[in-house]
């Protein structure tokens, strides 16, 4: 039987691209001749995700841990995961970026700007860029778009609340 070169199936969405540039790379220059540019974002969800004393009767799957819970059990594990970035995580960033005072956009679920304020005053106070990362840690694509709808307008209204400032884009799950 000879051999056929295996064909993508038609599938929707964007055709995926193996190739890139290839041998002809483009060349880049930044403005004012720079050299190059950084751009950092820290990702915060942390106590916007689903747990059980947040009444999701259920826990957050991350995928750094290679275990499931059954849902109907609390996971400390997972919980603590996320609660070691918000206790302690991001204020080894903080100390690194004010130290040094460079601009940082922040990828926030508003729901854990909620739940702890301090980072939201950091990033208030240092006038770092806030960018929405959805209203909590969630599902997005299960959500209707009524309920979609609700959570963004949730969403913007407490992070204007929390940093003092509408967030400047949106990123989410």
């Amino acid at each position: 039987m000879p051999y056929e070169p295996m064909r993508d199936i038609d599938v929707p969405g964007p055709k995926r691209n193996f190739v890139g540039y290839g041998r002809h790379v483009p060349r880049v220059r930044w403005p004012n001749d720079a050299r190059g540019a950084v751009s950092f974002v820290l990702n915060y969800e942390e106590g916007s995700e689903y747990t059980h004393p947040a009444g999701d009767g259920r826990n957050d799957g991350l995928q750094e841990v290679v275990y499931a819970m059954a849902p109907e059990y609390r996971d400390l594990a997972v919980e603590s995961v996320f609660e070691y970035g918000s206790r302690a995580g991001v204020w080894r960033v903080e100390r690194l970026f004010s130290e040094y005072r460079l601009p940082l956009t922040f990828y926030a679920c508003a729901v854990a700007l909620e739940r702890n304020p301090e980072v939201a005053a950091w990033i208030r106070e240092a006038g770092h860029e806030p960018c929405c990362h959805g209203w909590r840690w969630e599902e997005v694509w299960r959500l209707t778009r009524d309920e979609e709808r609700e959570h963004i307008k949730m969403a913007i209204a407490s992070m204007t609340e929390t940093v003092g400032q509408r967030p400047e884009g949106w990123y989410c799950r």
